[in-house]
C-alpha cells in the first residue's frame, strides 16, 4: 500500500479537522482524512475491516480498496481480501447520496470505514471520500459513487452481482462501471443449423436444428414475398428461428431454398422456399411435434417447404389440427 488514510471516530482527537458530516443532502463527499503510513498489516476482514493499525485515538480494523483485474472485466475495485465492490446507478454522486435503504440492504451491503481506509496504488487519494448513510454510519464513496458488497459475492473473484436490474455493476478504479471486455480472441459463433430428420408420427422428413428440435411454419405468413405475421401474443407459444450468425444446411437441405427475413425488431428469421421458421414452445425434447396441426395452422416444415402429413398409424404424441394454444 502506498499510501494510508484514516477517518476520525466520532469524538476523536482530529475533531479539530471541522469534518461535516454528508447526508443525503449533502453538496459533497465527506473527504477522507490523511495520516502518515504505518508499518501496520493490511490483512483484510469482510464488510469493510481489514486488519489494521491504530487510527489516530482509536484502535481498529481498517478499510482497504485495492485494483483486481478478473477475467472478462475491465479493472475494478475490491477489499483486500478481494471481493468485488459495486456501485448503484440509482444513487448520486453530485451530490453524493445512497438510495439503497430498506429492502435494498438486504441485497447490497455498504462499505464502511469506521476506523479509516487504506488505498492502493492506481487509486487516486482525492476521489475517495465518505457519505453518512440514514443510519448514520460512514460509507465510502468513489469520485462521489457509494460502494457495497453483493451479498451472494461469497467467493473472492466473483461478480455476481454485475448487470443486477440493469443498475449495479463493479466499481472501476476511478468510480465508474467496470465493464465487460473480451480478453481473448472472441469465439467463433455459430450458425443456425438446417437438417433433416425422420420423426414418428409424420411424413416425410421434417427440418430440424442441429439438436434435433422440430421446425414449423405457419399459413398465416407469406412465402411469396416473404413475410411474417407471428408478433405479440403469438411470440409466447412460437419462436422465431433466428440466424444473427449464418445458416449452416445439412444434406438434404436445398442451400438455394433458404433465406432470411428482417423481423419487426431488427432480428433475423430464417425461411425456407420463403415461409418464416418457428420453434413451438412445447417440444421441450428432441423429436417432439407437440406444435404440428395446432389450430390448424402450424406444421412442421418439410427440405421442399411444404407440410408434414401425419402417418395413418402414429406411433408419437402429435397434436390433432384444430387443437392447441394459438
Amino acid at each position: 500500500m502506498r499510501t494510508s488514510r484514516f477517518l476520525a471516530a466520532l469524538g476523536g482527537v482530529v475533531a479539530a479537522a471541522s469534518l461535516s458530516a454528508c447526508s443525503l443532502s449533502a453538496p459533497k463527499a465527506e473527504p477522507v482524512f490523511h495520516a502518515p503510513a504505518s508499518p501496520t498489516p493490511t490483512a483484510s476482514a469482510e464488510s469493510g475491516e481489514a486488519a489494521g493499525a491504530e487510527a489516530p485515538a482509536t484502535t481498529g480494523i481498517r478499510q482497504v480498496l485495492k485494483i483486481a483485474q478478473l477475467a472478462g472485466l475491465a479493472p475494478l475495485l475490491v477489499n483486500a481480501k478481494g471481493r468485488t465492490i459495486y456501485r448503484f446507478d440509482g444513487d448520486s454522486n453530485d451530490p453524493p447520496a445512497t438510495a439503497c435503504v430498506e429492502d435494498c440492504l438486504k441485497t447490497w451491503q455498504p462499505v464502511l470505514a469506521p476506523n479509516g481506509v487504506e488505498v492502493d496504488a492506481g487509486i487516486e487519494e482525492d476521489l475517495v471520500g465518505t457519505v453518512e448513510r440514514p443510519d448514520g454510519n460512514k460509507q465510502l464513496t468513489l469520485n462521489g459513487w457509494p460502494m457495497y458488497y453483493f451479498h451472494e459475492d461469497l467467493s473472492l473473484g466473483q461478480t455476481a452481482g454485475y448487470g443486477t436490474g440493469d443498475a449495479w455493476f463493479p466499481m472501476s478504479p476511478t468510480g465508474g462501471r467496470a465493464e465487460k471486455v473480451n480478453d481473448d480472441p472472441a469465439p467463433a459463433k455459430k450458425p443456425q443449423v438446417l437438417r433433416i430428420a425422420e420423426v414418428d408420427g409424420l411424413s416425410p422428413e421434417i427440418v430440424v436444428n442441429a439438436k434435433g428440435r422440430t421446425i414449423y411454419r405457419f399459413e398465416k405468413d407469406d412465402n411469396s414475398p416473404s413475410r411474417t405475421t407471428c408478433a405479440g401474443e403469438c411470440l409466447k407459444t412460437w419462436q422465431p428461428v433466428l440466424a444473427p450468425n449464418g445458416v449452416e444446411v445439412g444434406d438434404g437441405v436445398d442451400e438455394d431454398l433458404v433465406g432470411v427475413i428482417k423481423r419487426p425488431d431488427g432480428s433475423r428469421q430464417v425461411t425456407l422456399r420463403g415461409w418464416p421458421l418457428y420453434y413451438f414452445h412445447k417440444d421441450l425434447r428432441l423429436g417432439q411435434i407437440a406444435g404440428h396441426g395446432v389450430k390448424g395452422q402450424w406444421f412442421a416444415i418439410t427440405a421442399g417447404g411444404g407440410k408434414a402429413q401425419k402417418k395413418s398409424t402414429s406411433s408419437g404424441g402429435t397434436n390433432s389440427e384444430g387443437t392447441g394454444t394459438y
